[in-house]
């Protein structure tokens, strides 16, 4: 597979959310996500403890498209459409993937204030069906520290089946061995049924996230 000549969607739509590929202009109001709910972050997602600044996060963001275009690290900005707000972001992270198979990871998170709305497995299972439809995925899978019982709830939601636990396999900033559960994925007949579209071309999420 040739990665880089794949024709990935630019914008995922979902019943609820925007699903933007992270572009130049989204950087103050990703930062403003990241900023809610930010000591979640280092616990669960090992971030650094130093709060990044809305200069570094647009940074990232010109960084992220290019990798996009890449198909390096596939990033997603998540959109509210009802509020036009960025509550998160969601991926296919590079460090998961194994194009050979090919085989992929989701990773998500939702700020603090607009969590328990079910975003996170929204957005999961839009990632869960670009990995099967346009990647071509022979497998998916989701890891969640065991501690963390609120992202567990996404891969269960999705039917994803919980292949092992592992001891050790993701550090911790209080110095203690986590649990990592891996949820696995076979086939997307088992996921719910759902209003997923994806565009490679439009500007909605951009005219959202400017409100």
């Amino acid at each position: 597979m040739n990665r880089i000549l794949i024709d990935l969607p630019e914008v995922i739509e979902t019943p609820r959310l925007i699903l933007q590929a992270p572009k130049a202009g989204f950087g103050e109001k990703l930062h403003q996500a990241i900023l809610d709910g930010y000591d979640d972050y280092v616990q669960w997602l090992n971030w650094p403890k130093t709060i990044p600044t809305p200069q570094s996060v647009e940074e990232e963001c010109r960084r992220h498209h290019a990798e996009f275009i890449l198909r390096d690290f596939i990033r997603y900005i998540i959109i509210e459409k009802s509020s036009g707000e960025v509550t998160g972001r969601c991926a296919l992270p590079s460090f998961q993937a194994n194009w050979l198979i090919p085989q992929f990871g989701i990773s998500y998170f939702i700020r603090q204030s607009k969590r328990k709305n079910g975003y996170a497995t929204e957005a999961a299972h839009a990632m869960a069906l670009l990995a099967f439809q346009v990647l071509k995925a022979r497998k998916v899978e989701i890891y969640c520290d065991a501690d963390n019982l609120f992202s567990s709830r996404v891969p269960e939601k999705l039917n994803f089946e919980l292949e092992y636990t592992q001891k050790g396999g993701w550090p911790r900033q209080d110095m203690k061995l986590a649990v990592l559960k891996t949820y696995s994925l076979f086939t997307e007949n088992r996921l719910p049924d759902s209003e997923i579209v994806m565009s490679l071309h439009t500007p909605l999420a951009l005219q959202l996230c400017k409100r």
